[in-house]
């Protein structure tokens, strides 16, 4: 923890920031990670000038964020709530799936085609 004022000055302590990882964004239920995520994307916009290391964070907190919190789901498990049905989406631990179990990697719809368009780009800028 750091403080927010000098030493007498009644400051709170301020807990340092901690990116979120892969094993621990399995490991929380989704509620739990969206209040991980909104607290990471409000450090990457505040950010200004990122290095490479910065980059690169970036891009696998997004990763993370685009696989294991999918937008279509939400949306069901809010229909399926409108609609007197139970949803258990936000209850539930990405790493619980089924694939996930067996070291397979989960991946919505939006994620696999971010991964096609990534493979695909990679592609290109390795044959120029």
């Amino acid at each position: 923890m750091r403080s927010s004022g000098g030493a007498g000055s009644g400051a709170v302590a301020v807990p340092r920031f901690k990116r979120l990882t892969d094993a621990e964004a399995r490991a929380l239920t989704r509620a739990q990670l969206l209040d991980r995520v909104e607290a990471e994307q409000a450090y990457w916009a505040r950010k200004r000038g990122l290095s490479a290391e910065d980059a690169t964070a970036e891009r696998e907190f997004s990763r993370i964020m685009h696989t294991y919190l999918s937008l279509q789901a939400a949306l069901d498990a809010a229909r399926d709530t409108l609609e007197g049905r139970r949803s258990d989406y936000w209850e539930t631990r990405p790493g619980d799936s089924p694939a996930a179990a067996h070291g397979g990697l989960v991946l919505d719809d939006e994620a696999q085609k971010a991964l096609v368009y990534g493979l695909r780009a990679a592609e290109r800028d390795a044959g120029q």
